[in-house]
């Protein structure tokens, strides 16, 4: 432990959310999933028109409403439409009958829109806390 005995019995006082040790305390929970999101849609790319398509399907659309409940936790209204999207456009209980280019194209752009949504909604621990 570093500092005196008051400094440390000061910092013991001192209630955690007040302690500031690393960064800004602001995290990306979001961005996790949409990642894994992201990266499972580019994979998909692969397996479009094929049995296999089914579990890419399950796999966006489970992530994609991860992100959305991280993404409503963090209060980052402006972003929740982007996930909701992905989640209901590569829904496989009642999926869409998109194929060809465009829906390739559609691949990547929902790679991107996840990837800029889990980067860009931010958690604040602290304002949760005084809520």
């Amino acid at each position: 432990m570093s500092g005196n005995r008051a400094e440390r019995r000061a910092a013991a006082r001192t209630p955690p959310s007040v302690q500031q040790r690393y960064g800004s305390g602001k995290q990306r929970r979001a961005l996790a999933p949409a990642a894994l999101g992201a990266m499972v849609l580019l994979g998909g790319l692969l397996l479009v028109g094929q049995e296999w398509y089914l579990y890419i399907r399950f796999a966006v659309s489970v992530l994609a409403v991860i992100t959305t409940v991280f993404v409503w936790q963090a209060k980052q209204w402006a972003w929740l439409p982007v996930p909701l999207v992905v989640a209901v456009l590569w829904n496989p209980v009642l999926p869409f009958a998109f194929s060809g280019q465009p829906f390739r194209l559609g691949h990547v752009a929902g790679a991107a829109a996840l990837l800029i949504t889990g980067a860009f909604a931010r958690y604040d621990p602290r304002r949760a806390a005084r809520a």
